[in-house]
C-alpha cells in the first residue's frame, strides 16, 4: 500500500507503507515534510491486517481526515483526504492489481530496488535470492522457519496493536497530574513538542479561558479622569459581543474552504518574539508570577488597562477568574497565601484603595474576582494604537467589533487554566517566558468568522508585520484564533 504526500509548496512524495510511518516536519520523523504548520512529530500511519490507520501525535495545529479533526486512531479508505497542519495533504494510493502475492523469497532473481522512500528513511535490505539446484533441500527447513517466524511476528504485532489502542483511548481521557506547580503530560510529558519553541509554547500551553458573561461584570463608578475610557457600560459590551458574534452569510470555522494565509502568518518558530522575548529577559523583564505582580505593574504603569469594549472591539478576558482569597506564587514552592504585611499583599491592598479611583475590599470575594478580571484586561501601552489600528481596519469593512480573547496573564493563572489541559505541558521555570506573561501579546477569536473576514485580517496583520509593527501566526487548535505579538521597544528584530 502506498500513499501521496503533497505539501504547498507543489512538492510530491509516494511512500511505501510497509510498516509504521512517522511523518513530522524533522529528522525526528521518518518522513519528512518542509512545512511550517507541520509539528515535528506530527501524525503516525501503519498497516494493520490489510487496512491503513492515522493517529495523530498530538500536533500544534491537528490531522484531519476528510476536514474532521481526529483525536483517535482513524482507518484510511482510498478516496479520504488528509491534512496535516494547514498545508500538507495525504492520499491513500489504490493498490496495483497486477499481483496480489509478494514471495518473501524469490529463486533466481536480481536483487530488486525498494520503492523510493521520502525524508530520511533508509532503504529495506534487498529480498533474498535463493539458487535454483538448492531449492529441493532447502524449501521444507525454510517453510517451517518462515511458519515459527510469521507466528512470532502476528502475536507481537496484535500485542503492539493492542497497545497501541490502549494508548490511543488513554490519550482522549487522560487526567493531568494536578500536584506539581505546572501540569505535565501523564504519556508523555512534552507530547513530542518543545517548551524552549514559541509556536508550540503558543498553541498547546496558553488556552483559551472561559467565555466572560455579563453576570461576571461590574459597572465602574467614580473612576478618576485619567481613566475615563473606562467607563463602559455591561449593557454596550453586551450589545458589542452580541454584534460581533451575529450569524454570517458565509462559511465560518477554523479551516473553513478559501482560507489564504500569507506566509508571514505561519510561524517558522515564531523567531521574531523568540528574539524580543529572550532581549527581554536580558534587560531583567520581571515575568508576573500572580495577581499581585500584575497589580504591581498596573501601580508602575508597566502596563495599562483597556476600555472593556470600543466601536471596533471588544474585550471577552477575564472569564476564569475566581473570587477567592489572592494568593502569591513561584516555582519552588507553588502557590502560597498572603496576608497583611506580606510585601505581594501590601501591593493589592494600595491598588484596592485606589484602582483608577475605584475603591475594592480585600476580603470582599466579590471585589477580589472584579479586581482579577481587571488586571487581566491589561497590555503593554505601545499595543494599545496596534490593536486599535487593526479593529477600525476591520470595522470600516466589516462593521463588526473584533473579539479580544487574550492579554496578559500572571504566570499562576496560565497554569490554573491548563490544570484541567491535557494538552498541557511543563514550562521549565522562570526562565520561561510565555508571550501572555510578557504583557506584549493579544489573541483575536476567528473560528466565528466567514473566510471572507479571516483572508482580510490576515492581509491586515501581514501587512503590517511587513512594516515591522508586530510578529503573527494563525492558530488551528481550540483557540482558533490570531495570535500577534508587539516589539516593546517599538523595533523589529
Amino acid at each position: 500500500m502506498r500513499i501521496r504526500i503533497e505539501t504547498s509548496g507543489g512538492d510530491s512524495k509516494i511512500v511505501e507503507v510497509d510498516e509504521e510511518i512517522t511523518i513530522g516536519r524533522t529528522n525526528a520523523a521518518r518522513v519528512v515534510v518542509d512545512d511550517s504548520s507541520v509539528s515535528r512529530l506530527h501524525a503516525t500511519i501503519w498497516r494493520d491486517n490489510g487496512d491503513v490507520w492515522i493517529t495523530d501525535e498530538d500536533s500544534t495545529n491537528g490531522t484531519y481526515v476528510n476536514e474532521q479533526k481526529i483525536i483517535k486512531p482513524t482507518k484510511l479508505r482510498v478516496g479520504d483526504r488528509v491534512r496535516l497542519g494547514f498545508g500538507t495533504f495525504v492520499f491513500l494510493e489504490p493498490e496495483t492489481k497486477i499481483s496480489s502475492y509478494k514471495p518473501e523469497y524469490e529463486i533466481n532473481a536480481e536483487k530488486k530496488q525498494t520503492p523510493i522512500q521520502a525524508g530520511e528513511v533508509s532503504p529495506r535490505p534487498p529480498r533474498i535470492s535463493v539458487d535454483a539446484p538448492q531449492q529441493s533441500k532447502t524449501t521444507p527447513l525454510m517453510i517451517a522457519l518462515l511458519a515459527i517466524f510469521l507466528i512470532s511476528f502476528f502475536g507481537l504485532l496484535v500485542f503492539f496493536i493492542v497497545r497501541r489502542f490502549e494508548d490511543g483511548s488513554e490519550s482522549i481521557n487522560k487526567t493531568v497530574r494536578s500536584g506539581l506547580p505546572i501540569p505535565v503530560r501523564v504519556i508523555d510529558p512534552l507530547g513530542g513538542e518543545d517548551p524552549e519553541d514559541l509556536d508550540d509554547l503558543i498553541a498547546s500551553w496558553e488556552v483559551e479561558e472561559k467565555e466572560l458573561k455579563a453576570e461576571d461584570l461590574a459597572e465602574l463608578t467614580n473612576l478618576s479622569s485619567e481613566a475615563s475610557d473606562l467607563n463602559v457600560s455591561v449593557s454596550f459590551w453586551q450589545k458589542q459581543r452580541e454584534l460581533a458574534l451575529s450569524p454570517r452569510i458565509g462559511v465560518a470555522g477554523i479551516a473553513p474552504p478559501g482560507l489564504q494565509v500569507p506566509p508571514e502568518l505561519f510561524g517558522d518558530g515564531v523567531i521574531k518574539q523568540k528574539v524580543k522575548l529572550a532581549e527581554m529577559l536580558k534587560m531583567g523583564y520581571q515575568q508576573p508570577m500572580d495577581f499581585a505582580d500584575l497589580a504591581k505593574k498596573k501601580l508602575a504603569k508597566e502596563l495599562i488597562e483597556l476600555p472593556l469594549a470600543t466601536e471596533s472591539y471588544f474585550l471577552d478576558v477575564g472569564g476564569s477568574a475566581t473570587d477567592e482569597p489572592f494568593m502569591g506564587f513561584n516555582f519552588d514552592i507553588g502557590s502560597f497565601p498572603l496576608s497583611p504585611g506580606n510585601d505581594k499583599y501590601e501591593v493589592l491592598r494600595r491598588l484596592a484603595d485606589n484602582f483608577d479611583g475605584q475603591k475594592y475590599d480585600l476580603n470582599n470575594p466579590l471585589h477580589r474576582k472584579q479586581m482579577r478580571i481587571r488586571l487581566l484586561r491589561m497590555f503593554h501601552p505601545r499595543a494599545k494604537p496596534i490593536l486599535k489600528e487593526i479593529a477600525d481596519a476591520y470595522l470600516q469593512r466589516f462593521g463588526r467589533p473584533l473579539r479580544v480573547t487574550s492579554l496578559t496573564r500572571s504566570m499562576d493563572y496560565q497554569i490554573e487554566l491548563n490544570k484541567t489541559n491535557p494538552n498541557s505541558f511543563k514550562v521549565r521555570g522562570a526562565g520561561s517566558l510565555p508571550p501572555h506573561t510578557s504583557g506584549c501579546a493579544f489573541d483575536l477569536a476567528r473560528k466565528h468568522m466567514t473566510v471572507e473576514e479571516q483572508n482580510f485580517l490576515m492581509q491586515k496583520l501581514a501587512e503590517m508585520e511587513r512594516r515591522g509593527i508586530l510578529d503573527a501566526l494563525i492558530e488551528y487548535n481550540q483557540n482558533a484564533c490570531f495570535h500577534i505579538f508587539i516589539y516593546p521597544d517599538g523595533r523589529a528584530p
